[in-house]
C-alpha cells in the first residue's frame, strides 16, 4: 500500500490499517523527512523519525521527564546493547512501566501531529509478520482518537464533502463489534451525530435535522465513518422510512448554532450487563505482560478475575457456552448474546491501565467470540457444527457442557473415559489418526477440531506429532499463521531434535522476509540430516571441517570443529 499524500488521505489510510488489524510500518515522507508509525493488530504502538531533537528521549528531555545526563548513559546503553530505549530507562529506575507508556503515548502524538498538517508527500506501508513472543509496550492513546484528530485537522471543506460520497445510504452503527465499541472520546457534536444514526436515517437526512453548522456535522459524520464506528451498508442499502426526521432544510442552508449537545465517550449502547465469562480462542495466545499492575479496588480485581476466568476456560466451552446460550436460541438471540459480550471483552478494555497486562487474554477471548458468532449465525454452518458437535466425543467429554444436547446422554461413558486412562489415551491417538486423514483431505477445520481435543490426553511422541500437525493446520490459514509458529516453537524447545517443526519454522520465516531467521532454522535441519533436500536447496551444504570424534555426550554438533570451543 503506497501513494501519494494530500488533504484527506491520511484518515482514510489509518482507517485501512485499522480496521484491517494490521502489523507493520506505515512510512510517511516529504522533502527528505520521514516519520513512521508502528502498527501491532491494527493498533499504533510506537512512532519515529529521522528528524533530529525528535527522537523519544530528545522528546522526553524537552517535557522535563528525563534529565540529560539519564539519556546521555540510556543511550550508550542501547548503542551496545541494542535493546530499546525504553526498556533501559525502565531498568535504570529513571521511568516506571507506567510512565513509559505515557512518554510512548506523548511521542506517537508529536510524530503524528507533523503528519497531519502535511498537505503532500507520500506514504508507504509495508506488512511485518507479528513475530512469535513479539511484544510491545501498551501504548495509552486510541488510534481511534487519532484516526479523530488527523480527520480534525482537514480544513477544506470539499475535501470532506468528496470522501463522505453519495450521502443519501443509509447510515448504521457498525457490524463489527470489534469497530462499534471501541473506545474514543468523542467531542459533543461526535455524540449527537452518532445519536441520530439508527440504520434508517441516511447522511443527508442527518445534516439536515441536526441544527448546528453543516461543515461541522460533515466532519464528524467523516470521523466517525474514518474510525469504522458507524458504516454505509453493504450495495448502499435504500434508507427505511423514518418517522425521526425533523423538518428538511437544504443542504448549505446555515442554520444558529444550538446548545451544545450534552458530551459523550463512544458509548453508543446502553452498559452491558455482567456477563458469563466466555470461553477464548483455543489457542494460547502471547503470555501477558509480567509489568506490575496497578493498585486495584475490589470492582477492579472482581473485572480483572473475569478476565482471568474467560481464558482460563478456553479448552472446556463449545461455542453456545462461549456466548452463553442454549441450543435451542435462534438467530436473534445467538445476536445479542454475541454483541453483548463482544462489548465486554473488547480489546480496547486494555487501554485501562489496571488491564493493560490482560491484552492478550482481552484478544483471545474477543477472537472465539466471534468464531462461535459467525459459526452460529448462519444455518448451514451451524448444523454442521450440531453435527459435529453430536458426533464427537473429545477424551474427557471436552466441549460437551451443560448447553449440548451431545453431554446428557453420554454423561457417564465421558466419566468412565475420565476414570479409565488408558481408554482416554486409545482415544486421543484415534483423534489424531483421524486429524491426520482430515489434513491430507484438505479438511483444517476439522483436523483442528479434533486435534484441539486430544492433544491434551497424549504423551510422548504422539503429543509431538500432534502438535505439529495442529500447527501444520493452523498455518493453512494466514490470520492464524502466528499461532503455528508459536506452537512449533514450543515443540522445538520440547523435542530439540524435531527436524519438521525447523523445516516448518524456516519456511514461515522465508515467507514473512526475514531470511536470517529462515536460514538459522533450515541449519538445523541440516544439522540433524545433513543431506536434507529442501534444507539444501535453501541454504546450501553446510561449511565442512576435518570430522573429530564425537565429544563425550556429545551429539551431531560434536562432529564438526566448526561447532566446537577453542
Amino acid at each position: 500500500m503506497k501513494g501519494q499524500l494530500s488533504e484527506g488521505v491520511l484518515p482514510k489510510v489509518l482507517r485501512d490499517l485499522y480496521v484491517g488489524r494490521q502489523t507493520g510500518v506505515l512510512r510517511c515522507t516529504l522533502a527528505g523527512e520521514q516519520r513512521n508509525l508502528r502498527f501491532r493488530r491494527g493498533h499504533i504502538v510506537r512512532a519515529d523519525t529521522n528528524v533530529q531533537g525528535k527522537q523519544l528521549g530528545e522528546v522526553l528531555v524537552e517535557e522535563t521527564w528525563l534529565s540529560p545526563e539519564n539519556l546521555e548513559r540510556a543511550t550508550a546503553t542501547v548503542k551496545e546493547t541494542g535493546r530499546r530505549l525504553g526498556e533501559v530507562l525502565i531498568e535504570m529506575g529513571v521511568l516506571t512501566s507506567d510512565k513509559l507508556e505515557d512518554a510512548l503515548a506523548l511521542h506517537v502524538r508529536d510524530i503524528v501531529a507533523r503528519v497531519f498538517s502535511w498537505r503532500e508527500g507520500e506514504y508507504e506501508f509495508e506488512e511485518e509478520p507479528e513475530l512469535p513472543g513479539a511484544a510491545e509496550a501498551t501504548l495509552r492513546l486510541s488510534t481511534g482518537e487519532l484516526i479523530l484528530e488527523a480527520v480534525r485537522q482537514v480544513s477544506d471543506p470539499d475535501v470532506i464533502r468528496y470522501a463522505l460520497g453519495e450521502i443519501d445510504r443509509v447510515l448504521a452503527l457498525s457490524s463489527d463489534p470489534l469497530l462499534r465499541f471501541q473506545k474514543v472520546a468523542l467531542s459533543p457534536t461526535d455524540g449527537f451525530v452518532l445519536s441520530r444514526v439508527d440504520g434508517t436515517l441516511s447522511a443527508r437526512e442527518i445534516l439536515q435535522m441536526i441544527p448546528l453548522p453543516e461543515e461541522e456535522v460533515q466532519k464528524s459524520l467523516f470521523g466517525l465513518l474514518c474510525t469504522g464506528i458507524i458504516e454505509y451498508p453493504p450495495e448502499g442499502a435504500k434508507k427505511a422510512p423514518s418517522s425521526n426526521v425533523g423538518p428538511a432544510r437544504p443542504v448549505g442552508t446555515p442554520v444558529s448554532r444550538a446548545a451544545p449537545p450534552p458530551p459523550t465517550a463512544a458509548a453508543q449502547s446502553p452498559p452491558a450487563p455482567p456477563a458469563q465469562p466466555p470461553a477464548a480462542h483455543p489457542t494460547s495466545p502471547a503470555t501477558p505482560s509480567a509489568s506490575a499492575t496497578p493498585a486495584t479496588t475490589p470492582a477492579i480485581e472482581s473485572r480483572r478475575q473475569e478476565i482471568r476466568d474467560a481464558y482460563e476456560s478456553l479448552k472446556t466451552s463449545n461455542y453456545f457456552e462461549v456466548l452463553g446460550i442454549v441450543r435451542t436460541a435462534n438467530e436473534q438471540q445467538v445476536k445479542e448474546a454475541y454483541f453483548r459480550l463482544a462489548r465486554r471483552f473488547h480489546p480496547d478494555s486494555h487501554h485501562d491501565a489496571t488491564l493493560a497486562d490482560l491484552v492478550d487474554m482481552l484478544e483471545a477471548v474477543f477472537i472465539r467470540l466471534g468464531e462461535a458468532y459467525e459459526t452460529l449465525k448462519n444455518a448451514r454452518s451451524r448444523a454442521d457444527y450440531e453435527e459435529r458437535l453430536g458426533r464427537q466425543r473429545p477424551p474427557g467429554a471436552v466441549g460437551a457442557g451443560p448447553g449440548s444436547a451431545a453431554a446428557a446422554p453420554n454423561a457417564s461413558s465421558a466419566g468412565a473415559a475420565a476414570a479409565d486412562p488408558e481408554a482416554n489415551r486409545r482415544a486421543a491417538e484415534e483423534a489424531l489418526r483421524k486429524a491426520g486423514w482430515f489434513f491430507e483431505k484438505e479438511k483444517y477445520y476439522e483436523a483442528i477440531q479434533l486435534l484441539e481435543s486430544a492433544i491434551e490426553s497424549l504423551e510422548g511422541k504422539p503429543q509431538l506429532r500432534a502438535r505439529v500437525l495442529l500447527a501444520k493446520a493452523y498455518m493453512k490459514n494466514p490470520q492464524w499463521l502466528r499461532r503455528g509458529a508459536e506452537m512449533l516453537q514450543g515443540v522445538v524447545q520440547s523435542d530439540p531434535q524435531n527436524l519438521e517443526a525447523y523445516l516448518l519454522l524456516g519456511g514461515f520465516y522465508r515467507d514473512t522476509g526475514f531470511k536470517a531467521r529462515a536460514n538459522a532454522m533450515f541449519r538445523k535441519v541440516l544439522e540433524l540430516k545433513p543431506d536434507h533436500e529442501e534444507a539444501l536447496a535453501e541454504v546450501g551444504p553446510l561449511p565442512t571441517a576435518e570430522a573429530e570424534p564425537p565429544a563425550a555426550g556429545g551429539g551431531l554438533l560434536g562432529k564438526f570443529k566448526l561447532f566446537r570451543k577453542g
